[in-house]
């Protein structure tokens, strides 16, 4: 198996010769012992912190065999990056990345459905007033339907949440305590800080609850786990909001978003919309000599059941919603540009 490079070579060897009558001579660039030592490097690295290969059955020395060759001439920092992510591939790992030294980064290539409007539509709002904005429309809030209260997350990103304070956020719940029903919208969140769903999250609970597990890769085996850690919500010594809620979810949502989605569900709030997409890895980055960056995940996140005791691993399974809207076509059953039907089924649930 030859590298694009030397394909390329042994072509411009070959044909062109034949083309002028030349008599043709194959030749090969030569191998490049420092290339093949980084490739060997983040295998090794793989082998002995990745997380994830018995949970996706990967066989890893297989794939490092399988590649191996492509790597065994000179490939420039963007040509190392680019063959490396596409080895990754077979991993379907949405935390595990490469970073060359110039332009973007490079991560698994799936795609996902969406199941929300680019923004919330206003005519569900009380009066048609619209709704109010936080964070330069991070977290935008509106009374809609019949007293009920919708607040849309659209990030937990640490620098999206900067301008976000406590107070502001104690501020909606002092604005909504009275709401017949809270909506929290988290569709278009794909994580970001952990910390900034707690914010919110423990004001919707009165006692600690366990929504989730980690086991963290610490040993040479693909098998060899810390113990598990329980992570835990305790309540606010803030206001409370004690009225029904539901969280809105959907194929947008990983990592810190779908912790925040099971702390909603052991809050007791009733998820609607499309499954999470299945991604969770508290990942680490690492360097190579040639500039090249790339991540790993470093943990197997676990789902609790409803006593707290450690249920499944949604990574690549996501968190199935207790009452399923599907996408469908072109999301024509999530909305269109004047209707939202997942919210409406949330209304519709909570007896508008």
């Amino acid at each position: 198996m030859f590298s694009r490079k030397t394909l390329l070579v042994l072509l411009s060897c070959c044909v062109l010769p034949l083309l002028l009558g030349q008599v043709c001579i194959p030749q090969q660039d030569p191998t490049d012992p420092e290339t093949l030592a980084r490739f060997d490097e983040v295998c090794n690295t793989f082998d002995q912190k990745y997380s994830y290969f018995v949970h996706k059955e990967v066989d890893w020395q297989e794939m490092r065999e399988l590649y191996r060759p492509l790597f065994e001439y000179y490939l420039t920092p963007a040509e190392f990056a680019e063959e490396l992510n596409d080895m990754l591939q077979v991993l379907h790992d949405w935390h595990v990345n490469v970073f060359p030294p110039e332009g973007d980064a490079l991560g698994y290539e799936g795609t996902y459905e969406t199941n929300y409007p680019p923004t919330p539509i206003a005519d569900y709002t009380v009066g048609g007033a619209g709704y109010e904005s936080l964070g330069g429309g991070v977290i935008r809030h509106a009374l809609i339907g019949d007293n009920i209260a919708h607040i849309r997350i659209d990030s937990l990103d640490t620098d999206a949440f900067s301008a976000i304070t406590d107070n502001m956020i104690g501020n909606l719940f002092v604005q909504y305590q009275n709401a017949a029903g809270m909506i929290i919208d988290i569709r278009a969140n794909n994580g970001g800080n952990e910390d900034n769903a707690i914010r919110f999250a423990s004001r919707l609970t009165d006692a600690t609850v366990t929504y989730g597990y980690t086991e963290t890769r610490n040993g040479p085996d693909h098998d060899d786990f810390d113990p598990p850690v329980a992570k835990q919500l305790t309540p606010s010594d803030r206001l409370h909001y004690d009225g029904p809620v539901v969280g809105l979810i959907g194929q947008r949502c990983l990592s810190s978003a779908e912790w925040f989605t099971l702390m909603l569900r052991a809050s007791g709030a009733t998820l609607i919309g499309d499954d999470t997409r299945g991604s969770s890895g508290n990942p680490e980055t690492f360097s190579l000599s040639n500039g090249v960056e790339y991540r790993l995940s470093r943990w197997v996140a676990w789902t609790a059941d409803a006593d707290g005791e450690m249920e499944s691993i949604f990574e690549d399974m996501g968190i199935t919603p207790d009452i399923h809207v599907p996408p469908g076509e072109g999301a024509s059953n999530s909305y269109t540009a004047t209707r939202d039907y997942v919210l409406e089924r949330a209304l519709e649930y909570l007896g508008d």
